[in-house]
C-alpha cells in the first residue's frame, strides 16, 4: 500500500465521516398518502358531541378518505338516573339532524339507557324508523349482563341491527368503582353466549386499560366483534388482536382519533386483503344484514 502521512490520513478520515453522515435515499420510499388512498373505509365508531360538530368530522374524514362515519351522541354520565329518556332523545335528535344536513356521509347510531326499559324500546323504534342503522355507543349506565339489557339486545336481534357498547379495558374483578355499570370483556363473553345471534361490538380495544386481556378474553366469544379505535396506539396491539380474534372480527374505527386510527392499521403486519377487510368489508357485511351496506 502507498505510504500516507498524518495530514493525508486525517483529511481522508474526515471525508469518510462526512460521507457516512449524509442522508441516504430509502431503498423503498413509503408514500403514506398513497397507502391511505388505497383502502375504502367505514368508521364504525365516532361521535358528534360538542365541540366536534358534523362539518368538522367530515373535514377530518375527507383528509383520510373515510367514506362514512357511524356517529352517536352517548350520554357519558355513568349514573343511570341521570341519563333520562328526554336527554337521550335530545342526543339522538342531534344525530338525526346530522344525517339530514350531510346526506350520505353519516350512519346514525341510537343511544338509549336500558334502565328505562319501555322508553328505551320506544326510542329505538323512533330512531330506526328515522334511518339509523343500529345502537351505539351504549355507555356505562347498565352492564351488558344486567337483565334490564336483555330486551334491548332482543330488539336489536329482531331488527338485525348492530349494537356497539363501551368496553371497559379491565378485568371483571377490577371494575371501576365510579362506573359500576361498565361492561368488561368478560361481560361481552357472557352476553355473546346468551345471544349468539346478536351483532354486538366491543367498543375501542385501544380505549385504555389492558388490551391484551381484552383480546384474550374475547377469544371465547366468537360472535362478538371488536373495533380498533381509542387513543392507545401501542405497537403490536392490532397484530395481537388479529392473532386472538382473527381478521373477520375486527372493525376499523377512530373514536375521534382520526390519524392514529388509520395509522395503527397501516403500521400493523397485515396483508393488503386483510386491511381491506378491517377498513371496510367487515362492517359493511354487518350493515348488509338489514340492507344498509355501502355500495
Amino acid at each position: 500500500m502507498p505510504k500516507m502521512d498524518r495530514r493525508s490520513f486525517i483529511a481522508s478520515a474526515g471525508l469518510l465521516s462526512a460521507s457516512a453522515a449524509l442522508p441516504r435515499p430509502a431503498a423503498h420510499p413509503y408514500d403514506v398518502l398513497a397507502e391511505i388512498r388505497r383502502y375504502r373505509k367505514i368508521d364504525c365508531h365516532n361521535h358528534i358531541f360538542p365541540p366536534h360538530i358534523a362539518r368538522e368530522l367530515i373535514a377530518d374524514a375527507d383528509k383520510l378518505e373515510i367514506e362514512k362515519l357511524a356517529i352517536s351522541f352517548p350520554l357519558t354520565t355513568p349514573e343511570a338516573e341521570k341519563a333520562t329518556p328526554d336527554a337521550a332523545r335530545e342526543a339522538n335528535d342531534r344525530v338525526l339532524q346530522a344525517l339530514k344536513d350531510f346526506p350520505g356521509r353519516f350512519l346514525g347510531q341510537c343511544f338509549v339507557n336500558p334502565a328505562h326499559g319501555r322508553e328505551a324500546l320506544e326510542e329505538i323504534a323512533r330512531c330506526m324508523d328515522a334511518g339509523m342503522i343500529g345502537l351505539g355507543e351504549m355507555y356505562t349506565q347498565v352492564r351488558l349482563t344486567d337483565p334490564r339489557y336483555f330486551p334491548i339486545i332482543e330488539k336489536c336481534i329482531e331488527l338485525k341491527a348492530p349494537l356497539l357498547s363501551h368496553g371497559a379495558g379491565v378485568r371483571k374483578d377490577w371494575r371501576e368503582p365510579d362506573r359500576p355499570g361498565g361492561s368488561t370483556a368478560d361481560d361481552f363473553v357472557e352476553i355473546g353466549k346468551r345471544y349468539p345471534e346478536a351483532l354486538i361490538i366491543y367498543g375501542h380495544i385501544g380505549g385504555g386499560g389492558d388490551w391484551e386481556y381484552v383480546c384474550k378474553t374475547l377469544r371465547d366469544a366468537p360472535t362478538i366483534y371488536a373495533d380498533t379505535s381509542g387513543s392507545v396506539t401501542d405497537e403490536g396491539m392490532v397484530d395481537f388482536a388479529v392473532r386472538c380474534l382473527g381478521v373477520r372480527r375486527l372493525l376499523f374505527a377512530t373514536d375521534l382519533n382520526f390519524e392514529t386510527g388509520v395509522g395503527k392499521l397501516l403500521a400493523a403486519k397485515l396483508t393488503e386483503a386483510e386491511r381491506r377487510q378491517i377498513f371496510f368489508d367487515n362492517f359493511n357485511g354487518i350493515l348488509r344484514q338489514r340492507g344498509n351496506d355501502v355500495h
